[in-house]
């Protein structure tokens, strides 16, 4: 034999023995070792080969033979061992016996296609060229496809799946009809699905491993029973976190993946056994300790008998409003100290003024105390009528002017917690005249008085704490709104309406109960399985995706909320200005409002702040630049104030509120304030503990805070300074870092009139682009959602509860 130049091939071809076929290599597993298992752990990164082995055993790494793979090989068709036996047979030809020649031609007999008895070859590594090597002389032809599947086998029998897939994945880009590939990605499959639910509890994984396997080889061996198992163990996690409507859908997929699974009845049978324990737990109970049960009852199992109807009745006594909200106030009382304070007061306490207007002052506004206010002695004295028609909750009295003095009073008085440093400034004396009339005397005239009388009015009769002492020696709240606090728990606050009046007016649903949700997923799901009707607040990038939610709508709340860092200046180390200015210049505002909150474009009403105050406000300064972001000169002014305040380390504390907008975007202020160069812990805090306790005046460094802030004229002390009516001890007037802005604000608390005052506000706005008292980070519209079956929300709103009294909701239907 030669090669086409000629030449002559080695003794070793020349002796070679017969090729095995493709499907006749051997399949070898672990410990088997064989040819295929070396050189194995470079197969992803090499070259493709195939391995020749001759009859005399020697074995050649070979480029990969064409076609793939060989057609079958049968020695005895072999073209040229058929040559010399038909010659052979020409030798000796025996006589015929009989009439064995018929006339008619032989049937033609079907072979087959032609095999291919030789194949030209090309060694690895050899400069001898091609050779044409025929097939008889052949012992085996390992094709490197194989080699690959072998090693993907090793590899997923010794767990390391990722490194299998990769192997099979090269089969499949060279050849995805290979012989054996499908099989062993279905091992693979299988394999790893298993390991997902039996070692790692990874039930997700497993199913949806073993979901693909189902939809590849529906009747591999053992599958349905795996999957049954990673069914359960999905039940088991949904179950166990009371998340039963998702638990029904997979308890439906089990069923349908394996008909009469044990494992499937016995999940029924815990779904009702659950239904029916909270169904005995109503037994005998009324009200909302009855609905509560019958409610959860629903949620997981709705066909148990007779369940929905039982249901149906005791909601339609009991109309039940669930609302997810970010925190619960800390204790409900008469006093805002806090955004939950400010969403649950207007519940509970009515106003003395529900508004600053003429309609206000007039007493033509529902909702509010006075029936009229008097200001004389050029606003000096106010003389407020009390309406007659209002009683407390207990049945006690009706409300009366002592009620109005005693909140008065309480908000000059240090030790209460309503009280207001500016109020007691301003207040000369407070006296009851009559049953219904009360008068004030102020050391001063003010800008708007009106607007020191919006806030809530408890019972005169309450401690210090709210709570009102019964003939019993028991101790609670009592109410002069629409609704009763009933119980306040870490996760959970009830509130429960009050009975009509005696003209049939009252809130026609007759409990609210709050569950405090800090997580956004969890309190969107719960939105969207309807286990809450009412969510208090949406973060920016998931309101367009739940506007599009089936029976969902959503809302907006009339005022953009206004997103900020306070700083304590009463830390030597922040009444540094050029510090200021470093920490402002490392916040790349436009980046993180674009790519973290909104995941989209800036607009109009959600973009970066220039200041404390709204854009577009009478409070807005015209023509200030917009704060910007370098981080090179961050730090370079970092480092500045280090060098001009001794040049020891920076280390200040960054506490944030547990909010979705916070919760987002702090992790990330806190990495480039550290950027800068300055030492920096980041505190996550419940939203109402941090808000209450920097009001009452407390220490701190940093703080992230926002509020939807509409009258800057009388708002802008707490903006820019979160303890401004803390009382003086605390020291709070001192955590103002810049004198400047100190001296302005205490020039707008004496401002006598409109256009002075507006003339400061403005001027805040402008100075504080520089002497940075706060650092100013964005505005954004805050949303809200509530489910369809609840009626009365509005598109707009000025608070969450706006008008409940005339708010409707229908019972769950949770089949």
């Amino acid at each position: 034999m030669r090669n086409p130049n000629g030449r002559p091939i080695a003794t070793a071809l020349a002796v070679c023995a017969v090729l095995i076929v493709p499907w006749a290599v051997p399949n070898l597993g672990l410990g088997q070792g064989g040819p295929l298992a070396k050189r194995s752990a470079d197969l992803l990164t090499a070259p493709p080969f195939d391995r020749i082995t001759l009859t005399d055993g020697t074995t050649l790494d070979i480029e990969p033979v064409s076609p793939r793979p060989l057609p079958p090989y049968d020695p005895a068709k072999d073209e040229k061992t058929v040559a010399k036996a038909k010659a052979k047979a020409k030798r000796f030809t025996p006589p015929p016996e009989g009439n064995v020649f018929l006339p008619g031609k032989e049937p033609k007999k079907d072979i087959g296609p032609k095999q291919i008895d030789d194949i030209n070859i090309h060694i690895i590594g050899s400069e001898a060229g091609d050779f044409n090597v025929r097939r008889v002389n052949i012992s085996s032809l390992e094709y490197f496809e194989d080699r690959l599947l072998v090693e993907g086998e090793r590899l997923s029998r010794a767990g390391d799946y990722a490194k299998a897939f990769e192997y099979f994945l090269r089969v499949k880009s060279r050849n995805p009809a290979w012989k054996g590939l499908r099989e062993q990605v279905d091992d693979l499959l299988f394999r790893e699905g298993s390991a997902a639910l039996m070692r790692d509890k990874d039930h997700e994984r497993a199913l949806r491993l073993l979901n693909e396997l189902r939809e590849r080889q529906p009747d591999y061996p053992g599958l349905v029973d795996s999957l049954a198992a990673a069914y359960a163990g999905r039940l088991g996690s949904a179950f166990d976190q009371g998340a039963y409507l998702q638990g029904r859908r997979v308890l439906r997929d089990l069923e349908q993946t394996a008909p009469g699974s044990p494992l499937g009845k016995e999940w029924r049978e815990r779904f009702a056994a659950k239904a029916r324990a909270l169904v005995t737990l109503a037994d005998g109970k009324t009200g909302g300790d009855q609905l509560d049960p019958l409610s959860e009852a629903l949620r997981v199992w709705p066909e148990l008998d007779g369940l929905s109807a039982r249901y149906a009745e005791a909601f339609r006594l009991w109309p039940t409003l669930d609302v997810a909200v970010i925190d619960l106030p800390r204790p409900v009382g008469p006093w805002v100290r806090s955004p939950a304070d400010a969403r649950t007061t207007p519940l509970v306490y009515l106003p003395i003024l529900a508004g600053v207007d003429e309609e206000a002052t007039r007493g033509r506004l529902p909702g509010q105390l006075a029936s009229a206010l008097e200001m004389t002695d050029l606003g000096r004295r106010l003389i407020l009528d009390v309406r007659t028609d209002r009683t407390w909750s207990d049945g006690s009295r009706p409300v009366g002017a002592r009620d109005v003095l005693g909140a008065l009073v309480d908000r000059a008085s240090p030790g209460s917690l309503s009280y207001q440093a500016r109020w007691e400034d301003l207040v000369e004396r407070i006296e009851a005249t009559d049953e219904h009339r009360v008068e004030v005397r102020l050391t001063r005239p003010l800008l708007k008085p009106e607007a020191w009388l919006l806030g809530p009015v408890g019972s005169a009769q309450a401690g210090p704490d709210g709570l009102v002492a019964g003939l019993d020696g028991s101790r609670s709240r009592i109410s002069d709104g629409s609704f009763i606090p009933e119980s306040t728990t870490d996760e959970f606050a009830v509130y429960q309406a009050r009975a009509a009046d005696s003209n049939g007016q009252g809130a026609k649903i007759r409990r609210i109960r709050e569950h405090r949700l800090t997580d956004v997923n969890h309190a969107l799901g719960a939105l969207v399985r309807d286990e809450v009707s009412l969510i208090e607040r949406i973060p920016p990038d998931r309101v367009a995706g739940l506007a599009k939610a089936k029976g969902i709508k959503v809302g907006v709340y009339e005022h953009a909320s206004i997103h900020l860092i306070a700083l304590d200046g009463r830390n030597p180390v922040l009444r540094n200005r050029t510090l200021r200015r470093g920490l402002s210049y490392a916040i790349d505002r436009k980046a993180l409002l674009e790519e973290t909150l909104l995941r989209r474009s800036i607009d109009g009403n959600n973009a970066q702040a220039d200041g404390p105050f709204a854009k577009g406000s009478y409070a807005d300064a015209p023509g200030v630049k917009p704060l910007e972001y370098d981080a090179g000169l961050a730090r370079a002014l970092v480092r500045a104030a280090q060098i001009e305040m001794g040049g020891g380390a920076l280390k200040l504390t960054f506490e944030y509120p547990r909010t979705p907008e916070a919760l987002a975007v702090a992790p990330k202020l806190a990495e480039a304030f550290r950027a800068s160069g300055v030492e920096l812990r980041a505190v996550e805090r419940p939203e109402t503990d941090l808000e209450q306790e920097l009001r009452a005046g407390r220490r701190f460094d940093l703080a992230y805070r926002s509020g939807r802030w509409t009258e800057p004229a009388w708002e802008a002390g707490p903006i820019l300074c979160p303890g401004y009516d803390a009382p003086s001890s605390a020291g709070a007037l001192g955590s103002i870092a810049s004198s400047r802005t100190l001296q302005l604000l205490l020039e707008l608390e004496r401002a006598p009139q409109w256009p002075e005052a507006r003339a400061l506000v403005v001027q805040l706005d402008r100075e504080s682009r520089d002497e940075l008292p706060v650092l100013p980070l964005w505005q954004l519209d805050d949303h809200y959602a509530w489910r369809t079956r609840l009626t009365g929300p509005g598109e707009t709103t000025e608070h969450l509860y706006q008008g409940i009294e005339r708010w409707t909701i229908e019972p769950i239907n949770n089949q």
